[in-house]
């Protein structure tokens, strides 16, 4: 629901000169990447017919070394599957000939359809059940929390304290709790484990006050050097099982992804117009 925000004319039309620009990668071009890897018990000789998704599933993997595929299934253009992959889209013929990226577009009367944006929308949708329950699994000790003094609703936020939107939105908390929203900070290094960016958020999550140093970091610019066994790393696997791309990434306690930052008004009505009573409990 919320990711259809994004969804219109303007994107549609940004979508067109994408298409112009579709990347198409040949049969010939893809046993140069088997060649390269050693993947030479990938067969080429029978791909003239059409192919089982599973069968396309093992040829990409194979072909295209450190792929791995999350869904493939029938696109909406004959001939083709939509092949999800670590939060991205692309497209292959069914017969294994030809795969491309960018948007799909369907060109009718009214405007053009971006099948593209709507097929990740609808992934989300159906993954959002799957995040809501692992997050209800996670201790709430492992979190920095903000907790609204009367609660309605709690979001879930993978954070990284140099991130400039993550600072802006980290302002308007005090806006976010007294309208009744809790949040709950998870660690997202975008540099990864052992950058600065890990070791900043380390000492948070080492410091006898969270919150305080949380403000400290993202507010005043202030470090700490604390070190200690920490969950950050199992944080970061998340982040990864959830194909988060960007912070701050927003997940309301029904599992939906906001996409980013919002201000806290426009963040205040999206979560209270969804469907939050469809979510695990937290456990708070």
């Amino acid at each position: 629901m919320s990711l259809m925000r994004n969804i219109g004319v303007a994107g549609a039309l940004a979508g067109c000169a994408l298409l112009v620009t579709f990347g198409m990668v040949s049969r010939e071009s893809l046993n140069h990447q088997s060649e390269m890897s050693g993947a030479d018990n990938v067969s080429w000789e029978n791909t003239g017919g059409a192919l089982s998704a599973e069968e396309l599933k093992q040829m990409l993997e194979k072909k295209l070394p450190g792929l791995e595929v999350d869904e493939i299934e029938p696109s909406p253009a004959e001939g083709y599957y939509q092949v999800f992959y670590a939060g991205e889209l692309m497209y292959i013929s069914e017969n294994g000939q030809f795969i491309f990226t960018g948007n799909m577009l369907e060109l009718t009367e009214e405007r053009p359809i971006n099948h593209s944006q709507r097929a990740i929308v609808e992934l989300d949708r159906k993954r959002a059940p799957m995040r809501a329950e692992v997050l209800a699994q996670v201790d709430e000790a492992d979190m920095v929390v903000f907790e609204a003094p009367q609660e309605k609703y709690q979001v879930t936020i993978f954070t990284d304290v140099d991130c400039a939107y993550c600072r802006k939105l980290h302002k308007e908390i005090p806006q976010l709790n007294k309208s009744g929203v809790t949040v709950r900070y998870m660690a997202y290094p975008r540099a990864g484990i052992g950058s600065g960016a890990y070791r900043k958020l380390v000492a948070v999550w080492c410091a006898e006050d969270k919150q305080a140093a949380m403000d400290d970091a993202k507010l005043r610019r202030k470090f700490g050097n604390l070190e200690c066994q920490n969950p950050i790393a199992a944080q970061l696997n998340l982040v990864r099982k959830f194909n988060l791309s960007g912070t701050p990434a927003v997940i309301m306690d029904n599992g939906e992804i906001i996409g980013g930052y919002l201000p806290a008004n426009e963040m205040i009505r999206l979560i209270a117009g969804s469907d939050m009573s469809a979510s695990p409990a937290s456990g708070r």
